[in-house]
């Protein structure tokens, strides 16, 4: 994923000689070196590098007797500070082996959500193992651009109205969960009365004054989104090599609060809170075992 590499504060890099700079360096200096074992003559290896404050590259591969090693991938990390509660969890492996995505139900907006799994040693430590339980997930959405936005304007009773209308909702998606067929009958029928309102609105208004928020899947297989939502939490990072600032942000979107990590460069205004971020993230996490 070297398109959100930026994310981590390296947004000069788009040559192959600076990345093959990078990769040797985290080759040479790593903070932390995790391996289990692949087949009878490698192991699969992690060289993780911080830059900043829970923030990094990792490199993943195969060593093999000879220690020679196979490097299949570069990747930005960025360590998520929340921890967010699932039900379960499903984890699907791609035919090459060196990448994971989990697949989860967002348990506030009913929304399925996938995001490419970054301890996938751990994961591979523990697979099979039954007495190991799930206690959450932490995930952050790495993204290339973005844009911040006015919010829409809202009374102390809209919220309010929003709160309770958005706990109704979250009750209404864990009893369908459970196999109850009237709350399903419901949501979708709020579903079908929401587009037809909206798209009364839409008529007569502009679209970023309708629509508060979304969280739309772009491309499955990559977990990329294209994401909108209110800013409730803002933190400024420094790359501790390329000096370049990144923002941490909390957003809020369609009942649901997503993690970003952005380079300053690539935002267009100045993140508050209060305010709304536009963009399109990368979703990247990890799977909380016990």
């Amino acid at each position: 994923m070297g398109t959100y590499i930026s994310a981590v504060g390296f947004s000069s890099i788009n040559k192959k000689r600076q990345w093959d700079i990078l990769i040797d360096e985290v080759l040479k200096n790593s903070d932390k070196q995790l391996v289990t074992n692949h087949d009878e003559e490698h192991i699969f290896i992690e060289y993780y590098k911080e830059y900043g404050k829970g923030m990094g590259v990792v490199l993943r591969g195969l060593l093999d007797n000879d220690q020679d090693i196979d490097l299949e991938t570069c990747d930005p990390y960025f360590e998520a500070r929340y921890t967010v509660d699932i039900a379960e969890i499903e984890i699907e492996e791609e035919e090459d082996d060196y990448f994971y995505f989990a697949i989860y139900e967002d348990e506030q907006s009913g929304s399925e959500i996938v995001f490419q799994l970054q301890n996938i040693i751990e994961y591979l430590e523990i697979k099979g193992d039954k007495e190991v339980f799930i206690d959450g997930i932490k995930i952050v959405g790495l993204a290339s651009k973005g844009t911040v936005i006015l919010p829409v304007e809202k009374t102390d009773s809209d919220v309010e109205y929003e709160n309770e209308q958005n706990e109704w909702k979250k009750e209404l998606f864990k009893r369908a969960r459970q196999g109850d067929e009237e709350a399903r009958e419901i949501l979708d029928m709020e579903a079908e009365e929401a587009a037809d309102i909206i798209e009364e609105r839409l008529q007569n208004e502009d679209f970023l004054s309708v629509i508060e928020g979304y969280f739309i899947p772009i491309d499955y297989l990559d977990a990329t989104y294209s994401l909108l939502g209110t800013i409730q939490e803002v933190e400024i990072i420094e790359n501790n090599q390329t000096k370049e600032k990144v923002y941490w942000m909390l957003v809020e979107t369609i009942g649901m609060k997503i993690e970003v990590a952005i380079n300053a460069k690539e935002l267009v205004g100045n993140p508050m809170v209060g305010m709304r971020f536009m963009g399109m993230c990368w979703m990247q996490g990890t799977v909380i075992f016990s």
